[in-house]
């Protein structure tokens, strides 16, 4: 695979993050929506987050982290198949 494929495999994921920002409801958690309206709401408790709210940055830095575990995931089988191979 060339770079301009590599390239492309990390735009083209960033570019659909940003447009779909756009579409993306401010009030996204449903479960919460439905707690406060039967009131139960107050049973819950906050919960700790690496990456908070959704946001665009948070969108960017799960596609680098998922990208990089599918190449360190790809790396590993890489080389248990030539260890297999000879």
């Amino acid at each position: 695979m060339n770079k301009i494929k590599y390239i492309l495999l990390f735009i083209i994921p960033i570019l659909i993050v940003i447009l779909a920002t756009f579409f993306a409801s401010s009030n996204p958690d449903g479960l919460e929506w439905v707690a406060e309206k039967l009131g139960f709401l107050h049973f819950g408790k906050e919960s700790f987050s690496i990456l908070g709210n959704y946001s665009l940055i948070n969108g960017i830095i799960g596609i680098f982290t998922t990208a990089a575990i599918l190449i360190g995931v790809g790396f590993l089988l890489n080389l248990t198949n030539k260890k297999k191979k000879g």
